[in-house]
C-alpha cells in the first residue's frame, strides 16, 4: 500500500517541481539533479534489479522473465556524470527495494564510450532506459562512440515507452560502432527485440553483427560459401514480435551474421522506410515477414543467405513473406542467395518495384523469385538474372511483371507452375532453354511482350492436356498468351 501511495502522491505533483530538490525519504537529504532528470533516491544499497528475457528456444518468443543479469564487459552503473557519484539507485519503502525512477522531461542525450561518458555499456543505458519515464513526448537518444563493443545480451523490450528512446551510433559510417553479440551461440538470442506491444523508436549509425568463428550463431562456411549454423542459434539481428511492437530502423544500419536479420512476426512491424539498411551473410533468411507481419525497408540491400546444415533441407532467401506477412521493398536489391532471392509462400504479400535481383550463390542455381502457395507479388520493374530460373510462380501464387528485365538465366526466364504470371511491357532474353514455360495447369498471359523476347533457347514451352503416367488421371493444359 506504501508503495501505490507514493506513486500516487508523485504524480500529484505540479510540473515545476520536477525541477526541484528531492528528499531523502530516509534521511531527509536531498540529492541535485538535472532539470531534465529527476531520480528518487534513498539508501547507499547498489542492488539493481534488472529484468533478462531469454527466447523460448523453440519458437523464439520470450520465456518467463529472470532476474538473473549475466555480466556485460563493464559493471552497471546506472547513473549519468551530472548526478553525483554518491547516488544511490534504489529507495527503500515499507521494507522493499525499488529501482530509482527517472523521469525525462524534455529531449536528453546518455552517452556511451570506453572512458568519460554517462555509460561504458550500451546495455547498461538501455536498461537504464527501461526504467524512466518520459513526459511530454521527450526523447532520449543513447548515442553511441566508436568502437567495438562485445555485448552478453540483448537489447529488449515489451514497452511501449521505449518508442521515445533512440541508439545512434556513427551515422556517417555505421561500420565504427560495432556492437557485437556474442551470446547467440545456443540462445536464440537476438540483437534488438520488441516483443508483445514493446517499441523502439530508432537504430541508426551501427553494426549489429554476431561472431562468425563459430563462437556465435553461424557455424562455418564451406567452399562454396554455403553456411552451417549452431543448434538453436536462430536469432535475428532485429525483430519485432507481436501485435503492436514496432521499431524503426534509419538508413545507416549493418547487419550480418544472424540467422535471420530482420524478422516481423505475429503482427509485428520494421519501418526501415528511409532505406539504406544492409543485410549480409544470414542463415534461412535476410528479411522475413511473416504471420502477418510488415516490413517496410526501401530501399535496401541484402545478400548471401544460406542454410546448409541439413542438406535435405537447404534454405536461404533473402526476403520472404509468409503466413500473411507482407513486404514492401521497392528499390531493393538483392544477391547470394541458396535457394530464391524473393520468397513468397503461403499467403505472403509482395511489393517489390524496381527491384535488382542478381547472382545466386552457386552460380546458376536457385530462383530469382520464388511465389508459391497463394501468395503474391508486384514485381514492376523487375531485373532478375544469374539464377536457374528467373521468376517461378507455383502452386496457386500470382506475380505481376510489368516493364521487368529477366535475362541470362541458367533454364528458364519465367515459369508458370500452376501460379499465374501477368505482365505488360515484360523483356526476356538469353534464358539458356525457356523464355516463358508453362507446366501444371499454369497461366501466363503478357501484352507487348512477344518482340522483347530473342537470345532464348526457345521461346515458349506449354504443357498440353494429357493423362498422369501413374494414377491416369487427366489433366487440362496449361496456357499462354503472349502478344
Amino acid at each position: 500500500m506504501k508503495m501505490v501511495l507514493l506513486t500516487a502522491a508523485l504524480f500529484m505533483l505540479p510540473f515545476h517541481a520536477f525541477a526541484q530538490p528531492i528528499p531523502n525519504l530516509n534521511m531527509g537529504e536531498t540529492t541535485r539533479v538535472r532539470n531534465d532528470v529527476v531520480q528518487l533516491v534513498g539508501t547507499n544499497d547498489r542492488m539493481v534489479p534488472i529484468m533478462k528475457t531469454k527466447p523460448d528456444t523453440d519458437g523464439g518468443a520470450p520465456d518467463s522473465a529472470s532476474r538473473a543479469q549475466e555480466s556485460e564487459t563493464h559493471m552497471l552503473t546506472e547513473r549519468h556524470q551530472s548526478v553525483e557519484a554518491a547516488t544511490p539507485s534504489t529507495i527503500w519503502v515499507g521494507g522493499n527495494y525499488l529501482s530509482h525512477v527517472t523521469f525525462i522531461s524534455k529531449d536528453t542525450t546518455w552517452t556511451v564510450c570506453a572512458y568519460r561518458c554517462d555509460y561504458r555499456n550500451a546495455l547498461d543505458a538501455w536498461h537504464a532506459a527501461i526504467n524512466a519515464n518520459f513526459l511530454n513526448g521527450a526523447r532520449l537518444t543513447i548515442r553511441i562512440a566508436d568502437g567495438v563493443y562485445n555485448l552478453n545480451n540483448q537489447f529488449f523490450t515489451n514497452v511501449t515507452k521505449t518508442q521515445y528512446v533512440r541508439v545512434i551510433g556513427n551515422t556517417t559510417n555505421p561500420g565504427k560502432v560495432i556492437l557485437n553479440f556474442i551470446k547467440t551461440k545456443g540462445t536464440n538470442f537476438n540483437g534488438f527485440s520488441a516483443y508483445g506491444g514493446g517499441k523502439i523508436g530508432l537504430i541508426d549509425g551501427i553494426t549489429i553483427q554476431s561472431p562468425a568463428d563459430g563462437t556465435g550463431a553461424l557455424l562455418s562456411t564451406d567452399h562454396l560459401g554455403r553456411h552451417t549454423w549452431n543448434a538453436q542459434s536462430y536469432g535475428s539481428g532485429i525483430i519485432a514480435f507481436g501485435a503492436g511492437s514496432n521499431i524503426t530502423v534509419g538508413n545507416h544500419v549493418v547487419i550480418r551474421n544472424f540467422y535471420y536479420s530482420m524478422t516481423a512476426d505475429n503482427n509485428g512491424g520494421i519501418d526501415a522506410s528511409q532505406g539504406g539498411v544492409s543485410m549480409a551473410l544470414a542463415g534461412d533468411v535476410n528479411a522475413m515477414a511473416r504471420g502477418g507481419g510488415v516490413i517496410v525497408c526501401t530501399p535496401c540491400m541484402a545478400t548471401d543467405a544460406s542454410d546448409y546444415t541439413n542438406k535435405n533441407i537447404q534454405l536461404g532467401s533473402n526476403y520472404d513473406a509468409e503466413r500473411g506477412g507482407s513486404l514492401y521493398i521497392d528499390g531493393s536489391i538483392g544477391s547470394g542467395s541458396l535457394i530464391s532471392s524473393i520468397t513468397g509462400l503461403t499467403g505472403g504479400h509482395i511489393w517489390a518495384h524496381n527491384i535488382i535481383i542478381s547472382k545466386s550463390l552457386i552460380f546458376s542455381s536457385g530462383q530469382g523469385v520464388w511465389i508459391t502457395g497463394n501468395s503474391s507479388a508486384e514485381l514492376i520493374g523487375c531485373d532478375v538474372s544469374g539464377y536457374n530460373i528467373g521468376i517461378n510462380v507455383t502452386n496457386g501464387g500470382y506475380a505481376d511483371l510489368d516493364l521487368c528485365n529477366i535475362h541470362d538465366n541458367g533454364q528458364s526466364g519465367v515459369i508458370a507452375d500452376g501460379g499465374r504470371l501477368t505482365g505488360n511491357s515484360v523483356s526476356i532474353t538469353d534464358n539458356k532453354v525457356y523464355g516463358i514455360q508453362a507446366i501444371h495447369q499454369g497461366t501466363v498471359i503478357m501484352f507487348h511482350t512477344y518482340a522483347k523476347m530473342h537470345g532464348n533457347g526457345t521461346n515458349f514451352s506449354a504443357q498440353p492436356a494429357g493423362v498422369e503416367s501413374t494414377s491416369r488421371s487427366p489433366y487440362t493444359a496449361s496456357s499462354m498468351d503472349i502478344q
